[in-house]
């Protein structure tokens, strides 16, 4: 049976963020891959993407994300997850401070032959640092 955009956006999210395996990046998105919504400091590419999810990944171990809705239009998948972790390493240029977050976030993710393509994305950052008690003039 053929893979929806649906499907794989959503075994990216369960592979790479509630699995953890961060390795599988490259196996889920197209090697011209553009992200429109980079974390700052990092290229709007599939290396930067990678980049920026390990560095997640070493300030919260537990980092999650979970789809709560996902639609698709096209070659286009909208999602609703929630993003959730536990501050234990740097973030921000803070050391680990085992506070928790929780935010709701809208990814949007164009998906071609099965492979990732390009990605925009909306995070309420501000509380998420409001949560971790980062504060912005930090």
């Amino acid at each position: 049976m053929p893979q929806t955009a649906t499907d794989t956006v959503r075994r990216f999210y369960e592979t790479v963020f509630q699995s953890g395996d961060v390795d599988t990046v490259k196996h889920f998105m197209a090697e011209d891959f553009v992200d429109h919504a980079p974390w700052p400091d990092q290229p709007p590419t599939r290396a930067g993407f990678e980049a920026g999810t390990l560095e997640m990944r070493a300030a919260f171990p537990d980092l999650a994300i979970e789809p709560i809705k996902l639609v698709e239009e096209d070659d286009k998948v909208a999602a609703v997850v929630r993003i959730s972790g536990t501050q234990h390493g740097e973030f921000m240029g803070r050391k680990g401070s085992g506070r928790a977050f929780e935010i709701d976030a809208v990814d949007i993710l164009r998906v071609k032959d099965g492979k990732l393509q390009e990605h925009w994305g909306v995070i309420d950052v501000a509380q998420m640092m409001a949560q971790l008690r980062i504060s912005p003039a930090a």
